[in-house]
């Protein structure tokens, strides 16, 4: 798999209808699956606005993603930046690692209690998933406002792992 995977995005303002996330090689861009390979330190995703969209007066807002789930985040870091007059967005994910996890339920009670410390076994796991909308405005509409698409998460698979 390449390190780089490029969609084209239309987004909606309509909350019965979901954005249209399509790769290059016409797929849904819903639901990405990465598999890890021994060099590969970092992954970009590519979104652009389609054409129609941007004629239309939508744009990438803001830094272009709400993480709303970073499962196993000490396993790679995460940024995005909004490029081109908000027709471009870049996804990076870096520093690639996998292996262990936080247990679940310990991550939940992690998440549930910032003031308490914790001393935490890790267990093996060869995916996870980094869940995240992409953020848009349209100034033909109300540049104020902000829409969020429906979750094109990313899936972190390594084979190598038993």
């Amino acid at each position: 798999m390449a390190n780089s995977l490029s969609f084209e995005v239309w987004p909606t303002s309509d909350l019965n209808e979901v954005w249209k996330i399509i790769g290059a090689d016409g797929e849904q861009g819903e639901e990405v699956k990465i598999t890890l390979t021994p060099e590969m330190q970092n992954v970009e995703l590519y979104y652009e606005m389609s054409q129609q969209s941007t004629s239309e007066g939508w744009q990438f807002a803001d830094n272009g993603t709400f993480f709303v789930d970073a499962q196993d985040n000490f396993n790679y870091q995460v940024n995005s930046v909004v490029a081109n007059a908000g027709k471009s967005m870049i996804v990076s994910i870096s520093s690639l690692s996998s292996g262990q996890t936080i247990p679940p339920d310990i991550a939940a009670d992690m998440a549930a209690n910032p003031d308490k410390v914790f001393v935490v076994n890790l267990i093996t796991n060869n995916n996870f998933e980094i869940a995240y909308r992409l953020i848009a405005k349209n100034d033909h509409l109300n540049g104020n406002v902000r829409y969020f698409s429906q979750d094109p998460r990313v899936i972190i698979d390594d084979p190598d792992i038993p």
